[in-house]
């Protein structure tokens, strides 16, 4: 008899302890009944807290990040692929512009702004479908030192189009 409580403790612990990994999971994913915004790994951005805005430069008002800092796209990415073209090397001077959440503020921008997977349970923000970044050797907001480098990467205009020209 004192085996059937113990195994009844057993499976009473057990259920416990399922349900509140099932009530975790529940409020955490987004259900079958349609898309979700707020995942496990993603939250809204603050409401005064935008991830992308415009920031003046020498090149006129450019897009740039939440902390000022000039972001580009990248000649060798494919629009709308939802993928990042930077690998290894690339990213020691192009770091990714990520987010928490999956529809980040704006404020200013005029184009079509989304997300794509990153590393790190993050997402990478992308700009009319081109993944954005940042360039390491911009020190300081409206430095654009990254423009037209290699002829691949490109600062956006405040309609996310790239801005084909050489800084002054």
């Amino acid at each position: 008899m004192t085996r059937n409580w113990a195994l009844a403790a057993v499976a009473a612990t057990t259920l416990a302890i399922s349900s509140c990994a099932y009530d975790s999971v529940d409020e955490d994913y987004p259900s079958s009944d349609g898309p979700s915004e707020t995942t496990a790994t993603s939250m809204p951005a603050p409401a005064d807290e935008a991830a992308l805005g415009l920031g003046a430069t020498s090149l006129g008002d450019i897009v740039v990040d939440d902390s000022g800092m000039t972001v580009y796209v990248y000649d060798k990415d494919e629009v709308d692929s939802g993928l990042s073209s930077c690998e290894g090397s690339c990213l020691d001077s192009w770091e990714p512009v990520t987010t928490e959440s999956q529809s980040p503020q704006v404020d200013g921008v005029d184009a079509a702004i989304a997300t794509i997977p990153a590393a790190g349970n993050a997402f990478q923000v992308t700009v009319n479908g081109r993944p954005l970044y940042r360039f390491a050797d911009d020190e300081n907001p409206g430095d654009v030192q990254g423009q037209d480098l290699d002829s691949v990467w490109w600062v956006l205009d405040p309609v996310g189009n790239p801005i084909l020209e050489p800084p002054a």
